[in-house]
């Protein structure tokens, strides 16, 4: 049995694939999109079980005739900064339909993967290379939502949730990872374009609402005037991108585990924009006036030369995005400054390109 006294970042490794597949690759670029490849850049990881019991009663007792168990559900949230590595979602969906566009929401949406996360002795310096001194494997997991942040103050994140009904344990020297010991590659490795931060922004290639103050009619940043030269008026502080999936699963008779869990379409595809707002938020809203009007959004973390390249991510929301919500606050007694954040939404466009995605 494991005789680790913790568990910390250092020791936990984890690795995603295809279904039933137990090879690794353990070089970048990684060589095969089938295998199971190393996730690199991850910060967080989590895995809950969850039982489901259905109570039966009968007449004549007050007891409880029988709680029957139903299939569990498996849920592994994880979140990896943007660093030029593959995605977290693109891992969990590499063999996508090509004719409905490898990169579109619906591409990858009956994609299923399996994920490994190997726990290594808490003497170690690294995962891999050696026997782990355990295993779990989830198997049969559907992506269920995915998310991405790019704030002013820290690393450019990628947050994905897994779905499914499997996973089981086991101990080091019966693990795929352990037999023989696979060199995850971790230790070693650097980032491919370095880690994503605010200056990798491409605000030329990228597409903004109109809606914003500072924004021009072709979705690009209007030339400021303020005391920096060629500053712009929208002072951008985050974006995050996010669409939740909402899976469904579809049962059998004759069987207890369901043989798909489908996407509730339609999608919600939702983006925020904060910015530090120098006059309020402009927008308008009359009960006899039609107030809103489609916008494209696109964004683009390709990077400039001057900022150090990027990870080549572009998240592509389409043209009908719409403002739901605006939120002026700050500006108070605390010394806060005001923002102003722009809320949208779209359905089922959505789409994800990375230059090092594994299926390209």
């Amino acid at each position: 049995m494991p005789n680790n006294k913790r568990v910390f970042w250092a020791v936990q490794g984890v690795v995603i694939g295809e279904v039933g597949e137990t090879s690794v690759n353990t070089t970048w670029p990684y060589s095969n999109k089938t295998k199971l490849n190393p996730v690199h850049g991850l910060q967080t990881v989590g895995i809950t079980t969850t039982f489901n019991l259905e109570q039966v009663f009968e007449m004549g007792q007050l007891s409880l005739y029988e709680n029957l168990e139903e299939v569990p559900d498996i849920e592994v949230t994880l979140e990896k900064v943007i660093d030029g590595y593959p995605l977290l979602y693109h891992l969990a969906t590499s063999n996508p339909s090509v004719s409905a566009g490898t990169d579109s929401l619906v591409g990858r949406s009956t994609e299923r993967c399996d994920l490994r996360m190997g726990v290594y002795s808490d003497t170690s310096t690294k995962a891999g290379s050696v026997a782990p001194q355990s295993e779990v494997y989830c198997s049969g997991m559907y992506v269920s939502s995915i998310g991405y942040t790019i704030p002013v103050d820290g690393n450019a994140t990628e947050s994905c949730t897994l779905v499914g009904n499997h996973k089981k344990w086991y101990a080091g020297a019966s693990a795929v990872l352990g037999s023989p010991s696979v060199d995850l590659g971790f230790g070693s490795e650097s980032p491919p374009s370095g880690v994503t931060r605010r200056q990798h922004l491409n605000l030329t290639a990228s597409k903004l609402p109109t809606d914003i103050p500072g924004i021009g009619s072709d979705g690009q940043m209007d030339s400021g005037d303020g005391d920096i030269q060629n500053a712009p008026d929208a002072h951008i502080q985050t974006v995050s991108v996010s669409a939740d999936l909402g899976r469904e699963a579809i049962s059998e008779l004759g069987h207890k585990d369901p043989f798909h869990r489908f996407v509730s379409w339609p999608v919600e595809v939702t983006c925020e924009i904060e910015v530090v707002t120098g006059s309020g938020d402009f927008v308008n809203a009359q009960p006899h006036a039609t107030n809103l009007a489609d916008q494209t959004i696109r964004i683009n973390l390709s990077g400039v030369a001057s900022a150090g390249g990027g990870a080549g991510l572009v998240l592509d929301l389409g043209s009908k995005n719409k403002l739901t919500s605006v939120s002026y606050s700050g500006a108070d007694t605390g010394g806060g400054n005001a923002t102003t954040s722009f809320s949208y939404s779209t359905f089922n466009d959505l789409t994800i390109f990375q230059v090092r995605n594994p299926t390209n």
